[in-house]
């Protein structure tokens, strides 16, 4: 980086932390901390210029470098660049003392500083009066097109009750040849006219149309009492040649009340080739367009000499496949005609249905013909096809009569959305009080004719009973069993919701926030259920678990005596396999006993003591065998 666009730089870092706190105030803030060759070649040049030879005469203090130019009211209209008057630029003047500079609030009818410069014969006869305090910057430059024009903003104190009595603070931008003839010209004008512009020629009573009033009432951005619009000054030149501009400004009568003249960043340009873009599909987005939607129309604008042709380079870059992602295809280049000042290129996005996020075309145009050279570019985002998706929020309940307001928040598709509800509202919210139970449902469409997308939300009006549950009752399971429970809400108001906890036990549900749970519990355990209606009242149950090792234990003898101690033939656990069948058989293989539904209630009756085979055949399909002995 040179030396001096980095000095450039961190000044300006440090003039704009310092403009954010003078923003505050509303006022400008000035500088004296760059040269003059340094505010012409680093502040006011824009592209196409060359400029050398750069002098200044007048006090050091005259001349600088202002931002925030557009805070305050009412405004400059220019944010930044370089500022020269006729008295000193600096609220604080080591020489003269604060409160002499154009920074605001205007609270000074005569603000001013005789700064002791020399007049400007030039001046004196814009002004048609002897001229004091002048500040002078002066520089050669060869333009590379057939034009030449600048931003500017003139103001002063005098402004009216001086300009009344005839004082008026005068200045001119002076362009005259050097390699060719042009002889010394004025082109500081009130717009398409020949008059200079001057305090006596622009004020409230004079072209009122370029006059803004900072008295009435007093402004916060600048001290002056007035000052016109932003103004371009502007001089058909020839491309190649050399000419001279010298930029003035000075007090007429007297040194007293002050003037300055405000010329705007980087405007000192000459012609060129703009780029810009517009997306059709009916938002105010100028730089994004969607697949499947509208069109985005690139418009070159030539500026400078329309009499010749002129041939645009285009180069095109970015993610986006030229000709595939979006069509037509962008041509390598397009020619000005003569007398043509604009070429537009429409493009459409491709709906290829592919999800490839956002990518983008960046379009470089390269110039360089005879009146015209420049570069520039601007970059098209192309978003995939994204469907409308629609949350008008949850569903709610009317508990105190209140009205209650629905928002519809909206993603996909492309803004600006159109609302429909079932209201027949066309916002995005609405603010309803309904008397029953009721459904609203909005539906959005865009601009596209994408499909359109809809939500609808429900306002429950309470009940007359309390809010009331029933639970799963407590349980008992074998070890492995799956555990269904839930809790049934009646009563209050709708929506219900649930909050699932466990209280004992390491267990826990897989949805805590249904009303209904399954799971496969692994101990002894308890859960709570809070239930809760629509208008806050709450209901709080508890479920509990018990887990046992339900597997069938056959017995091996059994005493069918009557004594009332096992006399009957007992599987333990069988209670849990309810369906289970028994068939029992001698030692012969002839069959004594035989049930489909065993309920451990056989005595052994109908057969003598001794050893039996039994076939026990479980509701679940495993098959128990052994020997049992009788005795009676």
């Amino acid at each position: 980086m040179h030396p001096q666009v980095r000095n450039l730089s961190r000044f300006v870092a440090v003039l704009l932390g310092i403009a954010s706190f003078g923003s505050l105030k509303a006022q400008l803030t000035t500088s004296n901390a760059l040269t003059p060759a340094q505010l012409v070649q680093q502040v006011l040049l824009g592209p196409g210029i060359i400029a050398s030879n750069i002098t200044y005469s007048g006090y050091a203090n005259a001349i600088g470098w202002f931002h925030n130019g557009n805070t305050g009211s009412p405004g400059l209209g220019i944010d930044s660049g370089i500022v020269m008057t006729n008295g000193t630029i600096l609220a604080n003047d080591p020489t003269y003392g604060s409160g002499y500079g154009p920074q605001g609030p205007n609270n000074s009818t005569g603000a001013g500083v005789d700064n002791g410069a020399p007049g400007d014969p030039y001046l004196d006869v814009v002004c048609g009066a002897t001229t004091h305090n002048a500040c002078i910057l002066e520089f050669d430059f060869i333009a590379q097109a057939d034009s030449v024009k600048f931003n500017y903003v003139f103001g002063t104190d005098e402004y009216m009750e001086y300009v009344s009595g005839g004082f008026a603070d005068a200045f001119a931008f002076v362009l005259s040849g050097v390699t060719t003839v042009l002889p010394a010209t004025n082109i500081a004008l009130i717009p398409n006219t020949t008059t200079p512009v001057t305090a006596l020629n622009v004020n409230a009573n004079v072209n009122p149309a370029y006059y803004v009033d900072n008295e009435n009432p007093p402004g916060t951005c600048a001290q002056y009492d007035g000052f016109t619009v932003v103004l371009t000054a502007k001089y058909p030149i020839l491309c190649g040649e050399k000419y001279h501009i010298k930029l003035a400004c000075a007090d007429a009568l007297d040194g007293i009340v002050d003037g300055g003249v405000f010329l705007q960043a980087g405007s000192f340009t000459t012609g060129q080739v703009n780029l810009s873009t517009q997306i059709s599909y009916g938002s105010n987005n100028d730089s994004t367009l969607y697949e499947g939607c509208g069109q985005a129309c690139i418009i070159l604008a030539r500026q400078g000499n329309t009499s010749l042709a002129d041939t645009v380079s285009l180069t095109v870059t970015g993610t986006a496949t030229n000709g595939v992602d979006y069509i037509p295809q962008i041509p390598p280049q397009v020619i000005f005609l003569p007398g043509q000042d604009s070429i537009v290129l429409c493009l459409q996005a491709v709906q290829d249905l592919i999800t490839e996020g956002l990518e983008t075309l960046t379009l470089t145009s390269n110039v360089s013909g005879p009146c015209v050279q420049s570069l520039n570019s601007l970059t098209v985002y192309i978003s995939d096809f994204l469907p409308i998706v629609v949350n008008a929020g949850p569903d709610t309940a009317i508990c105190n009569a209140s009205p209650i307001t629905f928002n519809a928040f909206v993603s996909g598709g492309v803004e600006p959305y159109n609302y429909l509800w079932s209201t027949g509202a066309t916002t995005q919210s609405i603010t309803v009080s309904p008397t029953v139970t009721t459904n609203y449902v909005v539906t959005v469409t865009d601009p596209c004719g994408s499909p359109a997308g809809t939500d609808t939300v429900t306002v429950y009006l309470p009940s007359s009973n309390p809010l009331a549950t029933t639970t799963t009752p407590d349980m008992i399971l074998c070890s492995g069993d799956p555990l269904w429970m839930g809790v049934t809400a009646t009563g209050g108001s709708l929506p219900y919701t649930y909050t699932w906890g466990t209280i004992i036990g390491t267990d826990t549900v897989a949805n805590s926030h249904n009303n209904m749970n399954t799971l496969v519990p692994t101990a002894n355990g308890s859960f709570v259920i809070l239930t809760r209606d629509g208008c806050n009242a709450f209901r709080t149950d508890t479920i509990n678990i018990t887990i046992h090792d339900c597997n069938v234990i056959p017995p091996n003898v059994f005493t069918p005596n009557g004594d009332g101690t096992n006399d009957n033939l007992v599987f333990f656990g069988l209670e849990n396999f309810p369906g289970t069948s028994l068939t029992v058989y001698n030692r012969w293989g002839a069959k004594v006993y035989e049930s489909a539904d065993y309920h451990n209630d056989w005595n052994g009756s109908g057969v003598v003591d001794g050893t039996y085979y039994y076939i026990l055949l479980e509701s679940d399909g495993t098959a128990m065998t052994g020997y049992l002995t009788i005795i009676k």
